[in-house]
């Protein structure tokens, strides 16, 4: 029977959506249903709008919740460098840097990522830009002051070392990684510890290998202030690879621990740079050999610019390396920085150091100096207890 249009219904077919249903009104047994039936009742109307308004609220309260679930697992991790540097195995401890400040020198921090909402963050200064409202800004084209942060901070895809911890961020290092004026990173140092009164410095940065700015100059002149104020100072060995002449400045800087770089299985990053017997014709002693330590640095995954539709990316450097330092030793700090202060009043700051350095030689495998990789990889709990050993 032809069928004519004005009686034929195409509806979507429920067991195949690609397919649709010819429907003839006029075929016996079809029975038309009156439309005052698929009219619903005023009462009804309104109580499905109502349910939808609370269902697209659910949605939106719970969208972190339902972007984790959904997206979390699709995000890669790099949980293996907090495994394999023993820092889960510390942080096991219900320890996660709180009551420790953080000051880091770099590019900036951009704290709008959502895996950084929660940081506790004490100051921003800004020596790069004219930004004088101290609102946090991110100069880097890569975001790199953002990844070191979320290394230590991040509570998204993957926990930082020091989660726990405060944070003050002076940007002193323009787009592309260098200090934009001169004296700028010596004006942050200065500000990290004087003002801020920071316990840890971290410096991913430094330059090359220069004997004269190991005896003047702004950059060192401040790092040496804050050492002998007895607060830490962390920075990167370098990326100058096996030919450097030595770790970058201020890594050379006798007090400061010096980081090099390894990838997951261990290895030295071919990029990290070798570290000096002697300095200013003084051969270096342990437990100050550069560089000190190594930790992990190669292809690691932490937060980037926020507004990618995965805000993470992957990173290869010495400073890397240094903020996992950094992290677990801020959470060595949270467990022992009032007998360290005690150790301090009765021994002085360079002591201090001293014992923090020396119980960090002594956790690794081995008692041998490699000018590439230091004393050997970080081991966190392994340098917690050494800690705590020299105290008791």
């Amino acid at each position: 029977m032809p069928l004519d249009n004005s009686n034929v219904q195409l509806l979507p077919e429920p067991s195949e959506p690609g397919m649709m249903t010819v429907i003839d009104r006029d075929a016996p047994g079809y029975d038309e249903i009156p439309s005052r039936l698929m009219r619903s009742p005023p009462n009804e109307r309104s109580w499905r709008g109502f349910a939808l308004v609370v269902f697209l609220a659910i949605i939106v309260l719970a969208y972190p919740m339902i972007e984790s679930i959904l997206f979390g697992p699709l995000i890669p991790t790099s949980e293996w460098a907090f495994e394999e540097s023993e820092i889960r195995s510390l942080q096991s401890q219900g320890i996660d840097g709180s009551g420790v400040h953080i000051c880091m020198v770099d590019t900036g921090i951009d704290i709008s990522h959502p895996a950084l909402s929660n940081v506790d963050l004490a100051g921003f200064l800004d020596l790069v830009g004219d930004n004088t409202d101290a609102n946090p800004i991110e100069y880097g084209v890569d975001h790199h002051g953002t990844m070191m942060a979320g290394i230590l901070f991040s509570d998204g895809a993957f926990t930082g070392v020091s989660s726990g911890a405060t944070l003050s961020v002076a940007a002193a290092l323009g787009p592309t990684g260098y200090s934009v004026k001169d004296g700028a990173v010596g004006e942050a140092v200065e500000w990290c510890w004087r003002t801020q009164g920071a316990d840890i410095i971290s410096l991913s940065l430094g330059g090359e290998a220069d004997p004269s700015m190991a005896i003047g100059g702004p950059t060192v002149t401040s790092v040496q202030d804050a050492l002998e104020a007895g607060v830490f100072v962390v920075a990167a060995a370098g990326n100058q690879g096996e030919n450097s002449s030595d770790v970058s400045t201020p890594a050379s800087i006798r007090q400061v621990i010096a980081v090099g770089a390894i990838d997951r299985g261990g290895i030295v990053w071919e990029d990290t740079s070798k570290g000096a017997i002697s300095m200013d014709g003084e051969i270096r002693e342990d437990p100050h050999k550069k560089p000190e330590i190594s930790a992990p640095g190669v292809n690691v995954i932490s937060t980037n610019d926020p507004e990618f539709s995965i805000p993470y990316a992957s990173s290869s450097g010495t400073s890397v390396s240094t903020v996992f330092v950094v992290g677990s030793l801020a959470l060595i700090l949270q467990k022992h920085g009032v007998q360290l202060d005690q150790y301090e009043e009765a021994n002085g700051s360079a002591s201090k150091i001293e014992l923090v350095k020396e119980s960090l030689r002594q956790s690794m495998i081995g008692d041998t100096h490699n000018p590439r990789t230091g004393y050997g990889n970080l081991n966190a709990l392994s340098w917690e207890q050494n800690i705590e050993n020299s105290l008791s």
